[in-house]
């Protein structure tokens, strides 16, 4: 249940950012790596949540995704 509520955490605050900022998979590989490097505490208790793992849990609400 931690999980899921990092999760949500984590998803509020990159869908508060300015969509323009939200845009590419490298804003969520940015964010990603922000929040891991400011707020370590989240990611303390789960060994398996990481970097990949917050950009797997964000790709999907990357704004411009390309649907080839």
């Amino acid at each position: 249940m931690a999980q899921l509520d990092e999760r949500t955490c984590i998803l509020e605050e990159w869908l508060r950012l300015p969509e323009s900022r939200r845009c590419h998979a490298t804003d969520v590989v940015a964010f990603a790596y922000r929040l891991l490097q400011e707020r370590p505490e989240l990611f303390q208790e789960r060994n398996q949540t990481g970097l990949d793992t917050v950009v797997n849990w964000l790709l999907p609400y990357v704004s411009n995704v390309s649907t080839g």
